[in-house]
């Protein structure tokens, strides 16, 4: 029996595997927009802690939900910018 593959099905294989990663792609997008959406959701709620507490001492004080905010940002842009491991493919 011949172990190479014919043409044709070698070029099938190349093309499934392009779409399963410009899948894999989509997905790891749409689940990165979605921990921004998070970000921003815990932004708000830390925000509205934040603006109580100033209104019950009746004064602005310091704006610390940035300090958090900045630490899950720069997780987040890290995640974007890190070299992909595993994906099976041979990239990143």
């Amino acid at each position: 029996m011949d172990d190479r593959l014919d043409p044709v099905t070698r070029a099938s294989d190349q093309e499934r595997e392009k779409a399963l990663a410009r899948e894999r792609d989509r997905k790891d997008l749409r689940e990165w927009l979605a921990e921004w959406r998070y970000w921003l959701g815990g932004g708000v709620i830390m925000s509205a802690v934040w603006g109580v507490q100033c209104l019950r001492k009746d004064e602005l004080g310091f704006y610390w939900p940035v300090t958090p905010l900045g630490i899950w940002a720069a997780v987040l842009v890290a995640i974007a910018v890190w070299p992909r491991s595993g994906g099976g493919d041979g990239e990143g």
